[in-house]
């Protein structure tokens, strides 16, 4: 069934294309009772918290998957380079959850890095690659697509040095927006876009990214240098990934007593932080994030951070004052300065 059938109404938003689903509709009410749903600006509404598959094979993927939607998550995120369609593809074949009632989202690499992601002409390639994405993945459609990262080194430099960053990110762009057009997936967005980089798309935009997943956890300045602040500008939701920095963000003292007081354990503290952060400075929901495990007893202590319990402000300031662990380089552009 292709995604015009399943979307029901279409709209307008104020720079052009809005567009609401019958899928995205069905994701409020459906999705695990414990885990709010997070609107977008074109009225979609996403889970917040998505079950990711990066650094895993493809058998530890399918079971990934299959765990997370068997213990109560609607969402999954995965992406080109973790190169595990596959065993993304098995889970969601497999799964009595109907189509309906899950979310996807997965990325495109960037245009033009020497050492990884797709190459020139840009535009072409993105369209062809994320086509080819989505049917790896045995499905129409996704909910989510991105762009994993921006065509730059890590920490040479940024988006508005020279003129080709900004020509190339504008090019894959304009492809996600062709995409976006087609029904090929219900919102676009970008993944490790730092203030410049998100400024070269926002510069000639027909459509505002609706999201952007940046690494975010303890330990990493909560506007993390203006991206925060720019995104709620432009309505863009903010979605975490490595909200636990790979474990280096559990060994804080302050995160010790903060999570002896709720009677949680220091990872749903850590976690719940990071989904607070979307109401820090006036913002209204919860930030989505993106966790990893296969293990049933975790998935479901992940599912508890949205259980009837929350972060004081004074907590949450003790927890923005930490300083460590600090950005990993991830990707390109994944740690802003």
């Amino acid at each position: 069934m292709c995604i015009r059938d399943r979307y029901q109404r279409r709209v307008r938003e104020i720079t052009g294309e809005m567009k609401i689903g019958a899928l995205a509709l069905a994701l409020a009410t459906v999705a695990h009772a414990s885990v709010p749903t997070i609107p977008l600006r074109n009225g979609i509404r996403m889970p917040a918290m998505a079950a990711g598959v990066g650094m895993a094979n493809d058998s530890a993927a399918e079971a990934m998957v299959s765990a997370a939607l068997a213990n109560g998550f609607s969402s999954i995120d995965t992406a080109h380079d973790y190169g595990n369609f596959d065993g993304v593809a098995r889970a969601l074949n497999a799964t009595s959850v109907k189509r309906e009632s899950y979310f996807v989202t997965t990325k495109v690499p960037g245009c033009g890095v020497l050492t990884q992601g797709l190459q020139p002409p840009c535009f072409s390639n993105t369209m062809k690659m994320a086509e080819e994405s989505i049917a790896a993945l045995g499905l129409e459609t996704v909910d989510l697509l991105l762009l994993h990262f921006p065509p730059i080194l890590g920490w040479l430099g940024g988006c508005k040095v020279g003129s080709k960053p900004c020509v190339k990110i504008q090019e894959q762009w304009r492809a996600l927006e062709a995409l976006y057009e087609a029904n090929k997936t219900a919102a676009i967005g970008v993944s490790n876009y730092c203030v410049d980089c998100l400024e070269c798309i926002l510069d000639n935009a027909t459509v505002v990214p609706h999201v952007n997943q940046m690494q975010t956890h303890l330990g990493i300045p909560q506007d993390n240098h203006g991206v925060r602040s720019l995104c709620r500008a432009h309505g863009i939701v903010l979605e975490a990934y490595s909200p636990l920095a790979h474990g280096k963000a559990l060994t804080s003292s302050a995160l010790a007593t903060v999570a002896t007081a709720h009677n949680k354990s220091t990872a749903q503290v850590a976690l719940r932080y990071v989904a607070q952060l979307g109401q820090v400075g006036g913002g209204t929901d919860l930030a989505p994030l993106v966790t990893s495990s296969a293990n049933p007893k975790h998935l479901q202590e992940d599912l508890e951070v949205f259980g009837g319990w929350e972060l004081s402000s004074v907590e949450m300031d003790t927890l923005g004052a930490v300083t460590t662990p600090g950005c990993g380089l991830e990707a390109p552009g994944s740690c802003c300065l």
